[in-house]
């Protein structure tokens, strides 16, 4: 595969943990009717309704899907395609509107490649497709709620989050559509959930046990942390994985949003160094609405979180642990808005792309530090995730209403870490920028800075090999 890694490439992570913020006034739910056209065993088009009802000004625009479809029309409502990338739909306000399409004949594919992400492909006899590629997508608010009804024919088995009916609009991107008559599925519980996760081309006991180290994973993480639900929900969003092993070329992908996740493989990866991403996604799917203020918490700690819970579980060593703090110092190091105060991330999140990126690499390097702070106030005693244990133990009334920069300042403070007040305000509040000590991480890793031509300058984390790497026990 010309241009792309042979160890990992990532075709989208998707929210990487984010929780969506919430909005008022939420519209109508959006409902799709999806089925296939198959002949001689080869899907020829996914055929597709979406319905929804229109608000008071009788219109509903939707964003058109990624791949041309070959045709389109409105069953009921007027269907206006002359501005590009908008499709528009009019009726009476208030009345359901009826939009279908099609979309071209799939594209047989041999190897993971980019086109994964343009077309929806044929693979291994299967059919494929991200939501973005397939779906058109109501405008408006990203938590529009969205259904969906699947028909096949007979024989034929599909794996899709669509099929959950408890998406919101902003997942619809992300979810994906794996159909196939040699499609393989296996469950796995996760506390009060499910985990679902189905394959094509990959061996059953490969898919079983991928699945059944990440709901080991996503468990441990909801015994550590209500991941999984608001407080009282005892009926969380079902997990979807899609996996496909592709005959030929190099190299591996993961696209991760809400509760579903697709990953691709051109060979069995022990290694699984996806895995991280793909975690960190579906243990955030059911999280509570989030605000923007606290968006350094809400999707930056989860992180730590995962990171932490996949160290315990072997399934992240040294070299992928530093190689994904590295991506962090990256994101953060390299983002132009890195000096930009928390009040100013609050103005412009909405405005500016690149500030919806800001508080994940932020919230997560900021653990980090305190992680580090705790473990020195205590001889090793103590880190973070016990300060997180103690707020996560707070009463399910009081959680949601909890500042989360007072409270973990509090809790760091009750579990022997010191006064951590200084650094929030001056990292998170101020947004000064925040740079690890070269020990952070602890013994087995170096944290250096890197200072470039034009004045700028970034750190990295190195793993140092196991000579050099002093782990006596905590």
């Amino acid at each position: 595969m010309a241009g792309i890694s042979k160890r990992a490439w990532v075709f989208l992570i998707a929210t990487g943990g984010m929780t969506t913020l919430a909005h008022a006034n939420e519209p109508p739910p959006v409902h799709y009717d999806i089925g296939l056209d198959v002949k001689e065993n080869t899907v020829g088009a996914i055929a597709v309704r979406a319905s929804v009802r229109t608000g008071d000004d009788g219109t509903v625009d939707f964003d058109p899907p990624k791949q041309r479809p070959t045709e389109v029309h409105a069953e009921r409502g007027q269907l206006d395609t002359s501005v590009a990338g908008r499709w528009r739909v009019t009726a009476a306000p208030g009345t359901d509107i009826v939009l279908a399409w099609r979309t071209p004949e799939p594209e047989p594919i041999s190897a993971p490649d980019w086109v994964a992400w343009e077309k929806v492909m044929r693979p291994n006899g299967a059919v494929f497709s991200f939501g973005a590629i397939f779906l058109a997508i109501p405008r408006g608010p990203v938590t529009r709620k969205a259904t969906a009804t699947v028909a096949l024919p007979s024989g034929w088995r599909a794996s899709t989050a669509l099929a959950n009916d408890t998406l919101t609009a902003g997942n619809l991107a992300y979810t994906s559509l794996l159909a196939s008559r040699d499609l393989y599925s296996t469950t796995r519980p996760i506390g009060t959930t499910l985990l679902r996760m189905s394959s094509v081309g990959t061996r059953r006991q490969e898919t079983d046990a991928i699945a059944t180290r990440m709901a080991s994973s996503l468990s441990a993480l909801r015994s550590s942390a209500k991941l999984h639900g608001t407080p009282g929900n005892d009926d969380p969003t079902p997990l979807t994985v899609n996996l496909i092993t592709f005959n030929a070329g190099e190299g591996q992908g993961s696209s991760a949003g809400g509760p579903s996740a697709t990953v691709f493989l051109s060979q069995e990866d022990p290694a699984r160094g996806w895995l991280f991403e793909v975690v960190r996604s579906l243990a955030a799917a059911n999280d509570p609405a989030g605000d923007t203020s606290d968006a350094w918490f809400t999707q930056g700690f989860p992180a730590y979180r995962v990171a932490s819970v996949l160290r315990a579980e072997g399934v992240l060593d040294n070299m992928a642990f530093a190689q994904h703090v590295d991506r962090t110092l990256g994101a953060y190091g390299g983002s132009p808005l890195r000096r930009v105060s928390n009040a100013r991330v609050v103005e412009d999140y909405d405005r500016i792309r690149e500030m919806q990126s800001l508080p994940a690499a932020r919230g997560e390097l900021f653990a980090w530090l305190v992680d580090a702070r705790m473990k020195e106030a205590t001889q090793g005693r103590k880190d973070l995730a016990d300060a997180l244990r103690r707020m996560d133990a707070q009463p399910a009334a009081m959680r949601g209403t909890l500042d989360p920069g007072p409270a973990l300042i509090a809790a760091v403070a009750a579990e022997g870490g010191g006064d951590i007040a200084p650094l929030y305000q001056q990292y998170i509040v101020d947004g000064q920028l925040l740079q690890l000590p070269r020990d952070a991480l602890g013994p087995c890793f170096s944290i250096g800075t890197v200072a470039y031509d034009y004045g700028w300058q970034q750190q990295h984390v190195f793993a140092k090999p196991p000579s050099q790497c002093n782990t006596a026990a905590r």
